[in-house]
């Protein structure tokens, strides 16, 4: 089943699949792919649209509505290989383990990242994913550690690394220093020379305020360098994301909060690989004042031209849910932004991006009423400058947190979790972009 939101148009189509203890996997016929882009272009809608591939499907044992898996996140491993990693309680209730599986294999066995001597804190987002160019997986998570009296939290930062592609990882590192803080809401991306550069929120901003980090790990995550410090009022739960692009450039954002209580997002620049970076800037002047966390980051990406692309979520001046999509220059300057979201029925949430190398893109977000939740995604064009057609890819009642990767040429893939009550499923699926309609 599938939804235009600009068009209110629903299709039922038929889909074959295959079945096992632990995987489905679900290829759509391909002219129900050509009859789902031709009704979401026929609402007069142009762009690049979106054509559905492989669907494969991880099944989690069912725990009622509490003991779901984490949000999940997703990386491409060279040759087109696919890892998902999220939280979930063991399978005696031994509190919660971070886990990894190949979607690509056919029957993952999801392979456990933390070791037994050190305790998982609770996963408020998915853990972090990154995959380097020879094949190495690395996985970021917390680790808790004793509180001090009047400390609300205290956690390590830990990166764990595979060097076989997720099937076994060797014991994690701890990325920040040793203090009673929390350090958390990472964002992680390995630069072309194989460093893995993390980023992450704790309490070290002056006078105790959050600020922003980032470290970068060398020699396959053995060796943590020098902490630099990019901003110091950061929006304590909205979490940071980290993109590399080429020519050394790295791009970090986040939400800062502005006098007045006002959140909106900045980014920092490098051009030398994440040594160093210009001062960070507004990406656009929101004006969402709140007397709260919103718990919801944003994601940036680049193109080999070294444009830039952000999406995020805000409620601007007038407290109305929006999804925005802004693109910027190699300097980093961004333009206006973009409303990603033209349904009135329903309300946007949780935005992931990914760009191709030539310019082509992938956004994927929630689309919420009060009983509904689906995964909506939109092609681009362009490095971010063309968007096209809406396409609803779940099939749930409820589904959430979108995470998208590029995996080759024009191919990307979406990953999210699905209601299934008692339990839940993980969901993979393939999409290719396709040219902009004539």
């Amino acid at each position: 089943m599938a939804t235009s939101p600009r068009c209110g148009v629903r299709v039922e189509m038929a889909m074959t699949s295959g079945c096992g203890t632990r995987l489905e996997v679900a290829m759509q016929a391909a002219a129900g792919i050509a009859l789902l882009a031709a009704l979401a272009l026929g609402c007069g809608a142009r762009g690049p649209a979106v054509a559905p591939g492989e669907r494969r499907e991880l099944a989690h044992a069912g725990r009622g509505h509490e003991g779901g898996p984490s949000d999940v996140a997703l990386a491409a491993l060279p040759g087109g290989g696919l890892a998902v990693a999220f939280g979930r309680s063991g399978a005696d209730g031994d509190g919660t383990h971070v886990f990894v599986a190949r979607a690509d294999d056919r029957s993952p066995e999801p392979v456990r990242v933390d070791p037994s001597d050190l305790a998982v804190e609770p996963l408020h987002q998915a853990p972090g994913l990154a995959a380097g160019p020879d094949g190495s997986l690395y996985v970021s998570w917390q680790s808790a550690k004793p509180k001090p009296p009047g400390t609300l939290f205290a956690s390590d930062l830990r990166v764990s690394r595979s060097a076989d592609g997720g099937r076994a990882f060797a014991p994690p590192l701890r990325v920040n220093a040793d203090r009673p803080l929390s350090h958390a809401f990472e964002g992680l991306a390995v630069a072309p020379d194989g460093r893995l550069l993390v980023a992450w929120i704790d309490g070290r901003g002056e006078g105790g305020l959050p600020a922003t980090w980032l470290a970068a790990l060398d020699d396959g995550a053995a060796r943590v360098g020098p902490e630099l410090r990019l901003g110091e009022s950061t929006c304590v739960c909205c979490r940071v994301h980290v993109a590399t692009g080429p020519e050394g450039r790295v791009a970090v954002l986040w939400r800062d909060e502005r006098p007045g209580r006002v959140r909106d997002m900045v980014l920092a620049l490098s051009t030398d690989g994440g040594r160093s970076f210009a001062p960070r800037g507004l990406v656009h002047a929101d004006g969402w004042a709140l007397d709260a966390c919103p718990h919801r980051g944003g994601q940036a990406a680049f193109d080999r031209a070294g444009r830039l692309a952000a999406v995020w979520y805000t409620e601007g001046a007038k407290a109305r849910p929006s999804l925005r999509l802004a693109t910027a220059d190699r300097s980093g300057r961004f333009g206006p932004p973009r409303e990603l979201h033209g349904a009135v029925e329903s309300v946007p949430d949780r935005a992931a991006l990914a760009l191709a190398p030539d310019g082509a893109g992938l956004v994927a977000y929630e689309a919420l009423t009060a009983v509904r939740s689906e995964i909506v995604v939109l092609g681009l064009a362009d490095g971010g400058r063309a968007l096209g057609p809406p396409l609803v890819l779940s099939r749930a009642v409820k589904a959430s947190a979108p995470a998208v990767a590029w995996v080759a040429d024009r191919e990307f893939a979406v990953a999210w979790n699905e209601e299934a009550f008692p339990g839940a499923t993980t969901v993979v699926q393939r999409v290719r972009v396709e040219d902009a309609a004539r």
